[in-house]
This record gives C-alpha cells, structure tokens and sequence, in this order.
C-alpha cells in the first residue's frame, strides 16, 4: 500500500474530470437524430417596436410561450439537456416505448418541425392583434448547424392603438341610469393604450355593475363590441369579430401621419333571455349551520329558528345564529346583488369553522323576479392538537432541538371564535471532541428556551367606536393575545418576556391588509441572580448593552400595512410590501408627567422609542425561473428616559434569513470589529437601532427527483447591509450611523444553495455563502 499522503483537492478534481469526460462521451444530443433531421437546440424571441413598450419583457414572455414546439429540458444554465442524456442512455429500451409508458424523467430529441415554425407565428400575430398592435410582423430565422436548428422570431411589433371615446348603446332607460352612474369605475380610458383584454374587462365590469343592482339573469351575453370598433382606416377590422382565427386581414403598413386611435361602441342588448331585464328581489334566506346532506332540506324534525330576517334549521346548536348572520350579506327584502353573494361566500369562509359553503339560489315559478335562497353550511372538526419539532443545525451552534404543541378551538364559545394555545422549548447545543471521555459529554448547552402563548380571535369588532367606519365586508378581527417566553444563554442571563396585546385584522381589498394594535405590553426582565459573572462584567463596561438589558416595562401601539398580489398576479411578476410604525412610552410619559405634577405620586420606569420598519419585495418570473429582490429598512429612535431601545426590539444582521456570509448576529454595528470575540460562537449579541438590508437571488430549476415527489432548485444570491447604533458608544468605534461612511460599513456577500421542494409542502434550503466585502 503506498504510504503517500491523500490529497482531497486533486482527488476531487480527478472525479470532476472522469465525470465530464463520461457526459461528453455518452451525452452527445444529437445521437440519434437521423441525418436529414435537426435537432431544436434554441427558440429566441426579438422584439422591436417604433416607440418603447411599457411592457416589453411581459409581453416578450407571452410571445415566447406561444411558441408551439418547445426545445429539451435543459438545466444547468441551459447548457445541459439532462432528460435527452438519460434518453439516450437508454436509447436501446426506450426509443420503441410508446408515450403512454414513457417515464417523464427521459425525453425523445424535439426535431424542428417548420410548419410548427409557421403556426407560431400566427400565434404571436393574434395575440399582438389582441394587444392592440394591429400592424405587427414576425419573420423567422433558422440557421442549422452540426445537426441542430437555431430559431428566431423577428417581432416587429410596430404602434398599437389609443382609445379616443367610448359610447354605449343601451335599450333600457334603466339599465342605461346604472351604467352612467358607474362610468367612473371604466378601464376604457381616452389616451390609453387598446387591448382587447381592456374590453373584456369592462364587459365582466358592466356586467357585474347591473347584476349588482338586481338584475339575476343578466349576463356577459347582453353586453357585446362587436362592429363597435371604429378606426381611421375600416379595411383593418373587417374581420374583428374572428382576430384569432384570420387576424392579418388587414393592411400590413401605415401610412405616413395616420392618427392612431379608435372609437369604442358598446351594446347592452336584450338577448334570448327575457328575463334579463327583470330586477330580483330575494323573499327568503335559510341558513343550515350544520347541514349534512339533501334530506335536511326537507326534515321537519330539524329545530327552526329566526334571527331577524333569516331563517335557521339545524340539527344542533352549533354556533350562534347572529354571527351567521353578520356574515351572511343575502337578506329577505333585498335586491339581488352579486357583490353581496360573493362577500357571503367569502365571510363564512373566512370564520374557519366550514369545511364547505354552498348558496344555493331558487326561482320562485309562480312570481317572477322572486328569489329564495338556502345556505348550506358543513361543519369541519372543532378542535385540532397539532405537535410539531425541529432539528436543526447552524452556525452559531452544533445542534439544535425544538418542539411544541399548538391547540386549536375553532369555535370557541360558539361565536366562531379561534382560541390557539401554543407551547414550546428547545435547546441549542455546542460540540467539543476534546471534551469528556464518551460522546454525550462532548456536548454543552448554549441556549435553553421555553414559553407559552395564546391568543383568541374574535371575528368581531370590539371597540367603543361605531363599526360603521368600516365597511362591512372588511370589518376588523379583533385579537387578543398574551404570552410568557423564557430565553437562557447559559453561561450569561436569563431574559423574560411577559408580553399581552390587543390588535384589529381587516381586507382593504384583497391585496391590502391592515393590522392596528391599539396597545400592546411587554414586561422585560432579567433577574440579577440569573447573571454570570462575567455577565456583570461585560454590562459595567458597557453602556449599551446595559441599557439593552435592563429591565423594562413596554406599552406601546403599531400599525401595519401589507400589500401583497401574488394571488391576483397568479404568482407572476408580483410584489410584497409591508410597512409598520410602532411607538411605545408616549401614553406612559403623559401619566408620568401627570405623576411628577402631583407631587411625585406615582413614577414608572418605562420603555420610550419609535420604529419604522419597510419590507419590499418583487419577484420577476423569467422562463421557469424567479429573480427575487428585496430590500429591508429599519430605524427604532429612543428618546426620553431611553438610550438605547429594548432587547428585543433591537435589529441584528447575518445569520440563513440577511447576511448569509455571516453568522447570525455576529456583524456590525457599522465598521466595528472585535477580533478577540468573533470567533466565539457563545458570543454577545451584536445588536443595533438601525438597519438596511438589500438581497438578490436568483432561483431556477435543477431536477425533479423521485418520480417528481421531490423538486430540486438551485439559486445564486447576493446580500448587502448592515446594523447601525442610532447615538455614538465609546464601546463600539464606528458603530453609529453616518451619511458619509454609509458606503464603507455595507457588508456584502455572495453565495449559492440548492432547495428540495417536498410534496410542495415542505421545503429544505442549503446556503453557502462567503463575505465579498467586509466592513471592517
């Protein structure tokens, strides 16, 4: 055996080189592809337009999705075609199989087919056509080369039209009042850029405005465009009413000085539906809150009550009638109105306590434009005792353990009310080998924490103010919450954290959400027989930490608004914001003044500071890929009898969610650095009154593995920031905020990760990440 020293580095460069060899060896793509055939290696998309496209990376997306033959599945950056190399590596057995049995990890080489070529640039002139660039032309371009085809599509998008006026064509006096009443809410606007989509829009739109008014059966049949487009040049739109299936119908170039803009006719018709113009009024609304299955409609045995106007059948008494009915928006005596039954659905939803809803509407034969409804409500589990534990591991220790169990009343005290009792403890560990004799006394307790909280959620609005502020479909949860949070750091203190609060949750719309905390307190102690030693060392030495650490009474308020699309967007180009402002000790230095005045009757010690936090977010979708940016801002000023605002309270930096090439809590403030205490995983906390965070990271598709149960993702990422102090401390040289060392004390990383997506539930990430740029 030889007895030369093993060299990691060359070995795994060595492995690197067989397995490169090895692909490019057995993964030649074009393989199997017969001599007068081509392999589709690329699509590309050229998009040109007279005047800039406000849109111009959307609608380049779309365009690229029209595209009917698509490549192989490539990973890597693109450069590897991962399903046609296990194709090929199994050529022998698979080039027979028929599609039904084909495994979905393999794919045949795509040959370019060239008619396919031509019906997709049909594709891609209707949909401009239905962008409203009505003079659009694609060429393409395929060039071949080693047996393998490279298409692109030149896309000469050209003008699109502007909206001049729009008029409408009503036959009904009444409809017609309806639909000037809400021209405001129109998209078709003068001056803005024509789509057809535009005119679906305001198609749903009028057609949901008049069957807001009472109208059940009027549909989008009775509201139509078509011949209602009215151009400078009529020879373009000879075949409107078909832009999909003929859409080049029309005269390819313009003429010099032509007035690019349209006149929009809308016709509001009655269609083959008499009753279309039969306002409906509702007679009766029944509601089943524990309804089971069609014979309840009928069972007389069932108890029956009414609460105003609605009626109640119910095997059980379930949950009290008169929250039922602040959520159910059908009541006796009204007009129809689609807004109010789609507020239904979503209220009752939203008490949580339904497995299913459903409204069910009937037309009463005899009397026209009657209308009867039964609410058919099933009931879900009441309670549920979820356990939930974690393994963890990380940089500030070896090995981590956590668990807890969360109980859940859905409907407590049959007000559909959510009472949640959550409680939780876990260990962090550190490793050292050169530590004991066997295995468990290698291990030492870093962090030990445990705590209970609960919180109940009252599907009401309770306030001395008058709910008629708020609409009613956006009226306020209020939420009751309190917990008590033990934090060791063994080796140094304690911390508690006693902590209540009272906050309102309510749906602007649904992207907006508003949360408001009229008053919340936390009680932070850290009782002096809990602190080491050297604990009490450091604190005497150390202005700001002690005042970090000191005992403090909290009473504050916040607001928080969020703004958030993804589901609107459908996970596509969609956005995040949240801003909150929270102020503490302003009610309390008005009662301490008060205190002073008569005579020292009363003095608190409390907590004074105002935050304001941003989290803005936005995620660009690129072909099967994500680029995700973010920025975070955060600045808490203490003012009063504070110095430095409460533990935590505090930002701190670094660490798998911000910096990610440092450890957490280990950077900043500003540019100081302290090398004798750095490397330290049992370290102080690095703390600070301000911060700014920027992230980048870029996230892409690797491969699907194990049948596709498990979905493996790779990112590239970047980070910068870094904490601040609000005032000068002689403890921590360079850590206050300043203008013009901002540039200087930003901290910057780089780093790569891989994430396996489980069953679409459960995702596991893997970051590694190193410092570009140090502060320090």
């Amino acid at each position: 055996m030889s007895n030369r020293p093993f060299d990691k580095r060359n070995s795994f460069f060595n492995i690197l080189l067989a397995v490169v060899l090895s692909l490019s060896v057995s993964c030649n793509s074009t393989k199997h592809v017969q001599k007068e055939q081509h392999l589709l290696r690329k699509n590309k998309v050229v998009l040109r337009s007279d005047k800039p496209i406000a849109n111009k990376g959307e609608i380049k997306d779309y365009l690229t999705k029209y595209i009917i033959q698509k490549t192989n599945t490539y990973s890597l950056f693109g450069a590897f075609p991962r399903k046609l190399y296990l194709y090929n590596l199994r050529y022998n057995k698979l080039h027979d199989r028929p599609d039904s049995t084909f495994p979905k990890s393999a794919e045949r080489p795509v040959i370019i087919d060239t008619s396919l070529v031509q019906r997709s640039i049909q594709n891609m002139k209707n949909f401009l056509f239905y962008q409203g660039y009505f003079y659009a032309r694609v060429k393409d371009s395929i060039k071949y080369t080693n047996k393998k085809a490279f298409v692109t599509y030149y896309v000469d998008a050209g003008k699109n039209y502007k909206i001049n006026k729009v008029n409408y064509n009503i036959d009904d006096s009444a409809i017609a009042k309806i639909v000037k009443e809400g021209e405001n809410e129109t998209a078709l606007i003068k001056g803005k850029e024509f789509t057809y989509s535009l005119l679906e829009d305001e198609r749903s739109r009028l057609t949901l405005l008049v069957r807001n008014n009472g109208y059940y059966r009027f549909t989008q049949e009775n509201v139509n465009y078509i011949d209602g487009i009215d151009t400078v040049d009529k020879t373009l739109f000879k075949n409107v009413e078909s832009p999909f299936e003929n859409a080049m119908n029309f005269i390819s170039t313009e003429k010099v000085n032509k007035t690019n803009t349209l006149d929009i006719t809308i016709n509001i018709q009655l269609a083959e539906d008499t009753l279309a113009y039969t306002k409906y009024k509702i007679n009766s609304v029944t509601i089943y809150p524990d309804y089971k299955d069609p014979r309840d409609l009928k069972d007389s045995m069932m108890i029956k009550r009414m609460f105003k106007k609605t009626n109640f059948k119910y095997h059980e008494d379930y949950v009290h009638s008169r929250v039922l009915y602040e959520h159910a928006y059908l009541e006796a005596d009204n007009y129809y109105s689609e807004r109010a039954l789609n507020k239904t659905y979503a209220k009752l939803n939203e008490l949580g306590i339904f497995q299913s809803i459903r409204v069910q509407p009937h037309e009463n034969r005899k009397n026209r434009g009657i209308l009867d409804y039964d609410i058919l409500l099933l009931k879900s589990k009441k309670y549920d005792f979820v356990p939930n534990t974690e393994v963890s591991s990380g940089s500030t220790y070896a090995f981590g353990v956590s668990g807890g169990v969360n109980f859940r009343d859905r409907n407590f005290l049959k007000g559909a009310n959510l009472l949640t009792i959550g409680i939780n403890g876990g260990v962090e560990l550190s490793y050292n080998e050169n530590k004991g004799e066997n295995i468990n006394q290698h291990f030492d307790i870093l962090t030990r924490y445990y705590g209970i909280n609960a919180s109940l959620d009252l599907p009401k609005f309770l306030a001395p103010i008058a709910s008629s502020l708020f609409d009613n479909s956006s009226l306020p949860h209020t939420i009751i919450g309190g917990g008590y949070n033990v934090m060791e750091r063994v080796n140094y203190f304690k911390l508690i954290n006693s902590s209540a609060s009272f906050s309102y949750n309510w749906h602007e719309t649904e992207n907006k959400t508003w949360s408001f905390s009229p008053v919340f307190v936390n009680i932070i102690r850290v009782p002096p027989q809990d602190e080491s030693d050297s604990f009490k060392n450091v604190l005497a030495q150390n202005d700001y930490l002690r005042n970090s650490y000191k005992e403090n009474f909290i009473e504050g308020e916040n607001l928080t608004y969020t703004y958030d699309n993804m589901i609107t967007r459908h996970s596509i180009n969609y956005s995040f914001v949240k801003i909150s402002l929270e102020e503490a000790g302003g009610i309390l230095g008005a009662v301490n003044q008060l205190g002073v005045a008569l005579n020292d009757l009363y003095k608190i010690q409390y907590a004074q500071y105002t935050k304001f936090d941003v989290d803005a977010r936005h995620y660009f979708s690129v072909h099967h890929s994500v680029i995700a940016v973010r920025f975070y801002g955060g600045i808490g000023i203490p003012y009063g009898q504070s110095s430095t605002l409460p533990y935590i309270k505090q930002y701190f930096s670094g660490g798998p969610y911000s910096l990610r090439g440092w450890r957490i809590r280990t950077l900043g403030p500003g540019s100081f650095y302290d090398a004798n205490n750095t490397n330290k995983i049992n370290q102080i906390d690095r703390t600070g009154d301000i911060k700014l965070e920027m992230n980048g990271e870029y996230r892409f598709p690797i491969a699907p593995l194990f049948a596709g149960a498990v979905k493996m993702k790779g990112a590239l990422f970047a980070d910068a920031g870094n904490i601040w102090l609000a005032q000068k401390d002689p403890s921590y040289p360079g850590g206050e905020f300043n203008f013009n060392t901002l540039g200087q004390d930003m901290a910057a990383d780089m780093g790569a990760g891989v994430r396996f997506e489980i069953a679409s539930f459960l995702t596991l990430r893997v970051d590694a990440a190193m410092p570009v740029k140090k502060p320090y």
